[in-house]
């Protein structure tokens, strides 16, 4: 409930083209809100009312509040910067949690229908860490965590990330981000088949270069809210958890059984 809060943006676009990021309720373009940049001109707040250009709206100026807004295009990059309230009257809020963004880039500087060059994704901005001036905020400047997408990808598990090493034989590992190292080993009962594994188990070991709890979540559709995790906080047993929200009240051990 953060009044005042506000987040800094900055697009890099390998091309010299006009740019756009868009909030949304739903991840869909008609009804979101945007802040569209073209070379040339400061970037600015527009109402996506449709997908021809005569119904992307402006903007009242009164709610043209951003600040720090650029955008150049030199040497084939194209750079937008902006600084936005999170939260503003009458429009979509950005929140310290999951957001629905959309991402769009023209062909040139005119702008014009994006074609195929657009998608949507969600941002979590608690999972990625934000400094709210408070003790123990993470540092705004770190980036994200990257990890490689292994969903369902059964062989690459068994062969390890890099491949040419089999995980049912020995421990393989995957480094998740520096100073913290997973190391898995998957258990094939005799007889089964890997894709299909009826009791099948896996034994891991999470590394950290440092004194903390340490989680591994399981997801279906990669959020934290829904998931499920097994937690180990040192001095208690490690146990497993349902993972309801971001603060520690929603973050509830499993029923015993």
């Amino acid at each position: 409930n953060c009044e005042g809060c506000s987040i800094t943006m900055e697009l890099i676009f390998e091309g010299e083209a006009w740019l756009s990021i868009a909030f949304s309720e739903d991840g869909k373009m008609i009804g979101s809100e945007a802040v569209i940049g073209i070379p040339g001109s400061i970037p600015q707040k527009y109402m996506l009312g449709g997908y021809d250009v005569s119904v992307i709206q402006l903007m009242p100026e009164e709610q043209q509040t951003l600040t720090d807004a650029s955008i150049t295009a030199t040497n084939g990059q194209t750079i937008m910067k902006f600084t936005k309230l999170m939260s503003e009257p009458g429009e979509i809020e950005i929140l310290f949690g999951d957001n629905e963004f959309l991402w769009a880039h023209g062909s040139d500087a005119t702008l014009a229908y994006h074609g195929n060059n657009r998608a949507a994704f969600i941002l979590d901005l608690a999972a990625v860490g934000v400094a709210i001036g408070e003790e123990g905020a993470t540092n705004p400047t770190d980036p994200p965590v990257e990890v490689e997408d292994n969903r369902g990808n059964v062989p690459n598990a068994i062969q390890g990330l890099g491949g040419g090493q089999d995980c049912t034989v020995k421990f393989c590992e995957n480094e998740l981000t520096t100073g913290f190292l997973q190391k898995y080993r998957i258990n094939v009962p005799d007889g089964q088949d890997p894709e299909t594994c009826d009791g099948c188990t896996i034994d891991m070991e999470l590394i950290y270069d440092g004194e903390a709890w340490v989680s591994i979540g399981f997801s279906l559709n990669g959020r934290m809210i829904g998931s499920e995790a097994v937690i180990g906080i040192p001095g208690s047993t490690t146990l497993k958890y349902n993972l309801n929200g971001y603060t520690d009240n929603l973050v509830q051990p499993m029923p015993q059984e």
